[in-house]
Order: structure tokens, then sequence, then C-alpha cells
């Protein structure tokens, strides 16, 4: 089939939104088809952090695949260096690198872009934009990139502005995590918290805004701060942010407290996109906008930078996270390998495959289910006499939200609803919002947006009192329009639910449980169905009731058994496709052996950088300037002992870490930076203030640091030293006696 070629899309490092795309491309009939999938989907383990094998099985099965060898490319993004194997050498080694080895696959044919090209081209490939500025706003990406700009013109993608500075991303996810203790994932219920909140002049949060950069260094650690030494021992873990704060638990997290947090890490939020979305306006003045990254799902903020910019028409990717990494890589090697001059045409996000029905009857037959045939009709019936209902249609869709082929759904205009479901169907925290899925047509009647297919921007709402359900306390709502194109299935339940009702409007939620991922396969579904209380499971055009339903929790039991099994089987299978010489006592070996490889490069390397430097460096020509932070110098002198002869410091008045004031011996303190003054070079002492320094003072290639991203600081290396993992990172007073270097 000389005129057919496959891309595959994956991510080269353990990611938390695994996941996997083909894209098809038919020269001979000038067409693409594609397929995409997230592993927890195929796993039912949410944030997974593995290779994602069953998702490459997915998409091959798609297409009919056998092998590997079917596949012209693999494009991959990179995350600390620029390499198939170990691109991030300072984490943890996981059975995910040991499959990067072990991949049946020529490792010529493996390109790499950056991650924040492949979010770039995953949102202005998918857009209908001939010109467009595109936002990327992530937590960090390849080398610590945080924001970025591009420029999208035609099937071509600018590289305009980056920085790495520390980003909005982290700090969001520093809050959610450390303050609000949602854990991974989470910044989503931040964001629902957030209006119970207000302004607070006891919490500081401090930023600095400059052009691209949004350096919150006075809030939190720079990166990184995730690296093999976390998953050693706990007291290895860095704090993230840097002043004393409470965190929160289930029981006090409506406390005043973190609700004034989440509605402060929010309004900033809100700031720096408006911030950034009025820079890249500046630069690339064009009436579109294209926006992915993470903090692309924060919706709130999307709708801020749309009406406050000059922009006029904006696009967010469904799978905006880095769960639409895999999908922006195989349009990147469409336009970029094979010349793709034709845009594919997404018109919806869903990018599953569909299930047959005569398989899911025979599902029904095995469990001996009952049902019945249905239709849109009824199914609004139900929703109208306030039953909840699970709907399972066609493919399931790309990204966190539902959007009505693996949604529940329910009757918007029940005041009661919101919390019957967040309690008892979703076992969820009682302040989570639910979406209004609404007729287009009717969208602007109901809230201040005309189009929000993928429930990516938040609007206010015009008439909450018909549907106060899917309303938040703040009076706005996360809408998804939904048009006949997009979907003609959910689109015609909504029509009927308006026929006999007279409102255009019903809640619309994830299908899945609390702490578990979307439904993805007939038996996800019926599995989710039997265990909550949802009262109705639509499958197609087949109803489930549950009350007609017997010795349901045996059936539970044998339900979870074959789906259980089937994973395990399908792992092996991938396994035995995608790899040749796979052994997993080998891979016990190579894991103690590469983590404490990881550990030498964490801590050790920097040190072993420094004593070059210094043994290197000529005192008698010229003295050696020192900028830096107080606690870092002193670390400094403390290791190197006399090393250091010839030197003058430079006080940015900050530290590191330590709130103490110190004073440093056997250093000239100099008040005043001259670049033409009698120093050679610069050594930048700091590692959390690295790039304010390099930016304040104009550092060129005068300098000296010995950190790149994926290092500790030597304050980490002297407390690990003179502490081991007795006490909490700097928990302890450093300052005291210690022998390293004899």
């Amino acid at each position: 089939m000389e005129n057919i070629n496959y891309l595959l899309g994956i991510q080269s490092y353990a990611n938390h939104d695994s996941g996997a795309s083909i894209l098809k491309i038919n020269k001979k009939q000038n067409t693409v088809d594609y397929v995409a999938i997230s592993e927890e989907r195929l796993i039912r383990k949410k944030y997974p952090y593995t290779f994602p094998t069953h998702s490459i099985n997915y998409c091959m099965e798609y297409f009919g695949l056998k092998s590997l060898q079917q596949i012209d490319y693999i494009i991959s993004d990179w995350i600390r260096i620029k390499r198939w194997i170990r691109s991030a050498p300072a984490y943890n080694y996981q059975l995910f690198d040991y499959i990067k080895e072990k991949l049946n696959f020529n490792k010529k044919k493996i390109i790499q872009i950056d991650h924040h090209l492949a979010h770039a081209a995953s949102a202005y490939y998918s857009s209908s934009y001939e010109k467009s500025a595109i936002l990327i706003v992530d937590g960090n990406g390849s080398d610590l990139e945080t924001n970025s700009f591009f420029y999208g013109y035609k099937n071509r993608i600018i590289l305009k502005d980056k920085s790495k500075y520390h980003g909005i991303g982290a700090a969001y996810t520093a809050v959610t995590n450390s303050i609000l203790n949602f854990g991974t994932g989470g910044e989503g219920k931040t964001m629902g918290l957030a209006p119970y909140g207000n302004k607070n002049g006891k919490i500081k949060l401090n930023l600095n805004l400059k052009n691209i950069n949004t350096n919150f260094s006075s809030f939190m650690r720079r990166f990184p701060y995730s690296d093999v030494l976390n998953q050693i021992h706990e007291n290895f873990r860095p704090n993230v942010i840097k002043q004393k704060i409470k965190t929160a638990n289930k029981k006090n997290i409506m406390n005043k407290y973190f609700c004034d947090w989440a509605y402060k890490i929010q309004k900033i939020t809100e700031m720096v996109m408006l911030h950034l979305g009025k820079k890249i306006y500046n630069q690339i003045k064009t009436k579109n906008i294209c926006l992915a990254g993470g903090v692309a799902l924060n919706s709130v903020a999307n709708n801020v930078l749309l009406k406050k910019t000059k922009f006029k028409n904006m696009f967010v990717f469904p799978a905006c996270s880095d769960a639409g990494i895999p999908f922006g890589l195989v349009l990147w090697g469409y336009h970029y390998l094979f010349k793709g001059k034709k845009r594919i045409e997404f018109n919806n996000a869903y990018t599953g495959c569909t299930y047959d029905t005569k398989d899911i009857l025979k599902l029904l037959k095995k469990f001996d289910l009952t049902f019945s045939f249905t239709n849109s009709y009824k199914i609004a019936e139900l929703i109208k006499k306030d039953f909840v209902i699970g709907n399972f249609q066609d493919k399931s869709e790309y990204g966190p939200r539902a959007l009505g082929n693996r949604s529940i759904l329910a009757d918007a205009r029940n005041p009661k609803m919101r919390n019957y479901i967040n309690k008892k169907v979703k076992h969820r925290e009682v302040f989570r919002p639910f979406a209004p899925a609404i007729l287009e047509e009717f969208s602007e009647k109901y809230f201040d947006v005309s189009c929000s297919p993928y429930m990516l921007q938040v609007a206010k709402s015009k008439q909450s009192k018909k549907i106060p359900a899917a309303i938040h306390v703040d009076n706005t709502a996360r809408v998804q329009t939904v048009n006949k194109k997009q979907n003609e299935k959910f689109y015609s339940i909504i029509k009927e639910f308006y026929n006999q009702t007279g409102v255009p409007v019903i809640l619309n939620t994830s299908f899945n449980d609390a702490g578990e991922p979307l439904v993805e396969t007939p038996l996800d579904a019926i599995l989710c169905f039997l265990k909550t209380k949802i009262d109705f499971l639509v499958l197609g055009n087949m109803l489930i009731n549950k009350k007609k339903q017997t010795n349901i929790q045996k059936k539970i039991k044998a339900m979870e058994a074959s789906r259980n099994k089937n994973i395990l089987e399908k792992e092996k299978k991938s396994i035995k496709i995608l790899t040749k010489k796979f052994s997993l006592k080998e891979y016990n070996v190579k894991k103690k052996k590469e983590n404490q490889k990881a550990k030498t490069y964490v801590l050790d390397r920097p040190i072993k950088k420094i004593e070059d430097f210094l043994k290197e460096y000529n005192y008698q020509e010229k003295p050696l300037l020192i900028i830096g932070t107080p606690d870092h110098t002193k670390t400094l002198f403390k290791l190197f002992k006399n090393k250091i002869k010839n030197s003058y410091f430079l006080n940015i008045k900050q530290n590191d870490i330590i709130q103490d004031k110190i004073k440093i011996d056997k250093v000239k303190y100099i008040t005043n930076y001259n670049p033409q003054r009698f120093y050679k070079y610069i050594f930048v002492s700091s590692f959390e203030y690295l790039y304010d320094i390099i930016d304040k003072f104009q550092l060129k290639n005068n300098f000296f640091t010995p950190y790149d991203n994926s290092s500790r600081s030597i304050l980490d290396f002297y407390y690990i030293k003179k502490f081991s993992n007795k006490s909490k990172l700097h928990s302890k007073n450093l300052f005291k006696p210690i022998t390293i270097f004899k």
C-alpha cells in the first residue's frame, strides 16, 4: 500500500496524561483519518504515569495494523534533553523507560519536537484559522518552558517567544496540592471552589509580569522540584511554596481561608492570561487566537482573555492538557514530514472508536441484563421526570470533558439535582459545578457566549432561575453548545427535551464515579451505572432500567473480574507486539542501576561542575565576581572552603531557602554591578533566583552556573549530606560544621 502512511504520536516520558494517536495519510485519495485515546481510559486508573501500551494497541486496532513496522514514523516530544532514551535523566527509572528501550521500532524513524510545539500543533491545526496567534501556557515542558508565543500561518507554525520562568500553571498546581490538598489533577476543583472565596488581604501571592515572563519566585521554588530523590524518601521532597501555609482536608475545605486561597489563585490566573493575551496580540496582530497547555483548561480565564483583548475569535483544543500531545505530534508530522497541505476537519472531539451493537448485545446477554429499545423522545422524557441517565454513544471524547457521548444527563431545572448527583451519584465535593448542554441556537439567550462546543469557556447566565442545577454560585456556567453537525444524537435529545419543556438545556457531567476515568467501553458504562445511583443507562438505542435488574452485586463482581482479566491479557499482548527481548528481570536490575545514576545526576553533578570551574579559573588574571543570595553563597564557601580565592560578592538581598540573616566571611562585599570593572567572570550563586539574576544584570556569556533543567541546589546537597533522610529537607539549621572534602 504505497500511498498509505501512518504516524504514531506518543509522549517521551512518564506522563500523568499518557496516551497515543495514529494519523493515517491516504495520498491517492488525499484524505487523512485519525484516532486518539488516553491510557487511563483503557486501564481504568487515573493519571497512571505508564507507557501507553494499551493506547497504542487501541489505535493500531482501529486501523487494522498488526505491527509497529507498519508505522512510518513515531513522533514524540522531549522533556529535559532532546533524546529518546532517558529524556529526563533526573527522574526515577520506570517501566516506561525500559519499554522505550525495547520498543521494536527503528530508532532513526523517531522524531522529537518541543513539547510546546506539539501543544501548538494540536490547537492550530485543529482550528479552521488560516492565520492565528497561538498561546501555550503550561506547567512545564521541554527544558522547563512555561509560556510560549507562536504564530500560525497556513500550514506553518513559527515560534515568536518563550519563557522558562515560574509559570501560572505551576503556581496553580502548588496551591491546589500544597494548600487545598486536592492532589494530582485537582486544578478543576480549585476552579470550582474559587467563587466561594473573596479577596483576603492576609493572603500574599506576589508575582512579577514582564512581557512573556510570569515570575512567581517570591512565592514558590523554581523548577525542577520533581526528580528521583522524591521517590527515594519523602523527606527529600522539597516544599514547593516558600511561605508557611496551612493545608486543607475534606472536613475544612469550605472554610473561608481555603476558599479565599482558591479565589486568589484563580484571580491571578485570569490576570496572567489577560496579560499574556495582550502581549501576544502586540506581537501577532490577528483576530484569531488558539490556546493549549494545561492552563487552557481554565475556562474562566479563557473567557476573560477573549472578552478583554482585541481578539475576535478563540479556539481552545478540547484535549488542551498533556492528554492532547499525541494528537498534536501526528498533526505536526503530517504537515512537516509529509508536507500535508490539507487541514484536517476537526468538527468534534470524538476521536475514539465505535463499539459494535452486536458486541454490546452479547455483553448484555452474557451478564443477563434486561433492556428495551429507546429513542430521543423517551430519553428526554426520563430526564424531564427527574431520572438520572448514563448516556453512552458512538466514539468517546478526547480530553477531560464529557461532551454527550460519555455523559451523565439530568434535568437542570431541578434545584436539588446538583447536590443529589454530587453526593449520591458521583460521590464528590458539594461545591463542584455541572455544565449546561444547550442547543447552540439558544446559547445567547441563556448565556453570555454564542459558541462553546468543548466546555472551555465559562459565561454569565442570563436565565439562571430556569436551570439552577447547572449554574454555579457566582451565576456562571461552563457552557457546552451543541449543534446537529457536531453530535446529531445528543442534539436530538436536547431538542426533544426542549419540545417537552420549553427549556433547551440539560445538565451534563462526565460519566464516571469519583476517582475514576471517564468510561470508555460498554462494560465500563454498565459497571459505573450499576455501582452508582444512575437510574437508567442508554447504550446506543438500548435502555437499561436499574430497577429491572437482578443480583446486581453478583453481576458487578463478575464484570469486574472479566474486565481486569481483559486488561491484563491486552497488556501482555501489547507488550509482545510492541517490544523485542522484553524481560521484567532485566528491568528490575536496570532500575536499581539507573536510579543510582539519576541520584548522582541530580545531586553530585552541580558539585562536580563547580569543582571543575574553580580549578580552571585564573584568579591571578582577574578576581571572580559572585552575584547571588547569602544562603547559597555561604553554602558555596562551606563546601569549597579554600578553593575560592580572590572574589567579590554582590548580594541580591534575598535568600534561596533560609530565612535568617547570613554573613559570609572571606569575601569582599560590593554594592553595585559594573560590567567594565576588574573582574573577569561572574559566578551566579543562586538556584532559586538564577533566571532573575541573569535577566536583571543582562548576563550573556560571561557567567557560570552549575545548574541546568535537571539539577538540585547545592543547599539540597549540603542538607542531605548533613542530615540524610532523618528530617524534612531544610527543616533544621544548615550552618553547623561539616567536612565533605578533605
